[in-house]
């Protein structure tokens, strides 16, 4: 249920950023970086239970199940360490937070690359057995 968070919070971090001059001054720094925050809070919250679950996959003795988790920690593991990054800089910088367009466009690559990952980890949960 944790893998909800991120990925709902972080596209709306872009949003806001990417929308940010049709809001009031400040109003969209402000409440990005709140999601950004949750998000990425929440995010290695929901990796040290993927981790776990990871963990677990290897005595079940599906290869195919296990190399999908494994694409899919690397891809969303990427992610998130990027989105911690990215929380760093813009912690420095609260509450003035702005981006220029090169930076939103490497988030809405992020943002790609979250749903790649996802896909692996749909795989997972819902491939029969």
């Amino acid at each position: 249920m944790l893998v909800h968070f991120p990925v709902a919070l972080w596209p709306a971090h872009a949003a806001l950023h990417l929308f940010g001059g049709q809001l009031p001054a400040g109003v969209a720094g402000v409440a990005g970086f709140w999601c950004l925050a949750a998000g990425t809070a929440l995010g290695w919250l929901a990796a040290g239970c993927g981790l776990a679950d990871l963990l677990g996959l290897p005595r079940e003795g599906d290869q195919r199940r296990l190399n999908d988790a494994l694409r899919h920690a690397v891809f969303n593991g990427t992610v998130l360490l990027a989105y911690t990054g990215i929380l760093a800089v813009e912690q420095a910088r609260y509450p003035v937070i702005a981006h220029e367009p090169g930076f939103l466009a490497a988030e809405i690559f992020l943002l790609l690359v979250l749903g790649v990952g996802n896909f692996f980890g749909g795989e997972v949960v819902w491939r029969e057995r």
